[in-house]
């Protein structure tokens, strides 16, 4: 409870509009935290804000006055990043993809939102159209900021490159390892 206290610290001293913050429970016992910005301005459609990879709430902050200064703004750490639940993915990536965004579906439904204008950063971005594409009715406005994806994979055999093997090795090495750990062991600081 403490920490949570000095997150919200730490925020309260950043941002000058009215804010909360708070844990999200969806049904299936995950947890998404989730702050929301001049939460009093209900007139206007709310901006949902989705960060990238490696990012949280906390990419968003020097924003969240400015762009909540006429409507409601929500930003949410994904599941898997920043203090939301961390469950485990399908290792497939289509559903990884349906994962996050059922979570996103849960997490607006839960929050109440009828409809937003949906900002995605980055992979936030990616998962923001992915989005869209299946719960068109949920989005008013959708703002892509350096939108991520991947290529399809080429069909023609001759277009398929290998990659370099010290590529191999270091993918061999670092495979089973988290690439954000080192990030959560460093915790606040």
């Amino acid at each position: 409870m403490s920490q949570l206290k000095n997150v919200e610290a730490r925020i309260l001293q950043c941002l000058q509009n009215k804010f909360l913050a708070r844990y999200v429970s969806l049904p299936n016992q995950n947890k998404i935290w989730t702050v929301t910005v001049s939460p009093e301005q209900k007139d206007r459609t709310p901006l949902v804000m989705v960060h990238g990879f490696g990012g949280g709430v906390g990419l968003w902050i020097l924003n969240m006055d400015s762009l909540s200064a006429r409507r409601t703004l929500h930003t949410f750490d994904l599941l898997g990043f920043g203090r939301s639940s961390r469950p485990t993915f399908p290792r497939d990536p289509e559903g990884a993809e349906d994962e996050f965004v059922a979570s996103i579906e849960t997490w607006r439904e839960t929050m109440g939102i009828p409809t937003m204008i949906l900002l995605g950063h980055s992979l936030g971005g990616f998962l923001a159209t992915s989005y869209s594409i299946k719960y068109p009715e949920r989005v008013k406005h959708l703002i892509l900021v350096d939108p991520w994806g991947f290529p399809l994979r080429p069909t023609d055999p001759s277009e398929i490159r290998a990659p370099p093997t010290w590529v191999k090795a270091v993918a061999s090495v670092l495979g089973r390892s988290n690439p954000l750990a080192v990030l959560r062991v460093a915790g606040p600081w």
